[in-house]
């Protein structure tokens, strides 16, 4: 059988869809070979890279102080949240450890802020790669590691499927998990924060669509029914939500369960 490498792409709560994405695999007994992520999706690949299971991985998300843990002020100029519940999320659920000892190999995504350049993990702390790949700039303070400052990968790069297509090599799966809404015709004139909005996202959605488009072998897009949107942006921060997480996590399982037999064809010899 071919080899599979799964690219979670970015999208903070949202990356419970890879969660429902997973879980299909796994009861489809297809092994993942190589998992690549970024931000949000970092924190999910970490976990499962480790060897923690989904339901385990759930409830820890679901309890409630972790819920609240999540918007813990850091009275600090170079962010305004801490990652203590991040950190303390990946210790407790053994991700505490040496990139290299992880059951899956992983590649986690980062932005090197000293040299303005993509940064892959292979090897050191998975718990400060993860930090590293979800510090969005402004929310999070910038992650140090060595003598450099690493922020959210997704400045870059958030669905790295050219680094998943060359990592898993020639004659092997990609399939990547996009967390993008998609863009409808809908726009208030009037609305200027809509605009701006609007305007900001677009070449950032077209770039990585670009890059999924030509270095995938499987697009999975949970939320290809979704609109995006000014209100609907706000979705990356419901990890206070369990309904949320749970929808998330469930459009993962039926996006899957839809491409199942496409992805297990491709993978035979």
């Amino acid at each position: 059988m071919k080899k599979l490498a799964l690219v979670l792409g970015g999208g903070g709560a949202k990356s419970f869809a890879h969660l429902g994405v997973i879980k299909v695999l796994q009861e489809n007994n297809i092994p993942i070979d190589l998992l690549v992520t970024c931000s949000g999706g970092s924190i999910i690949g970490a976990l499962i890279a480790s060897g923690a299971n989904i339901e385990e991985i759930k409830k820890e998300f679901y309890k409630k102080t972790r819920r609240i843990n999540w918007f813990t002020l850091k009275l600090s100029r170079k962010g305004l949240l801490s990652q203590k519940n991040i950190q303390s999320i990946l210790k407790h659920l053994g991700a505490d450890i040496d990139i290299r000892d992880t059951k899956i190999p992983i590649r986690i995504m980062s932005t090197n802020l000293n040299l303005g350049e993509l940064k892959i993990f292979k090897s050191g702390s998975l718990k400060k790669a993860v930090c590293a790949s979800v510090a969005f700039p402004g929310i999070y303070k910038p992650v140090k590691i060595g003598d450099y400052l690493f922020v959210d990968g997704g400045v870059l790069n958030s669905i790295p499927a050219d680094i998943g297509s060359r990592e898993i090599g020639r004659g092997n799966v990609t399939v990547t998990i996009n967390l993008d809404y998609i863009l409808n015709g809908e726009i208030n004139e009037s609305h200027v924060f809509q605009i701006i909005h609007r305007s900001i996202y677009i070449p950032m959605i077209s770039q990585r669509k670009e890059i999924v488009k030509k270095n995938s072998d499987i697009i999975l897009e949970p939320f290809k029914d979704k609109n995006f949107g000014f209100k609907s942006s706000a979705d990356i921060l419901r990890f206070y939500s369990v309904k949320k997480m749970e929808t998330f996590y469930q459009l993962g399982v039926e996006e899957a369960e839809e491409k199942i037999n496409r992805i297990k064809l491709l993978l035979k010899d």
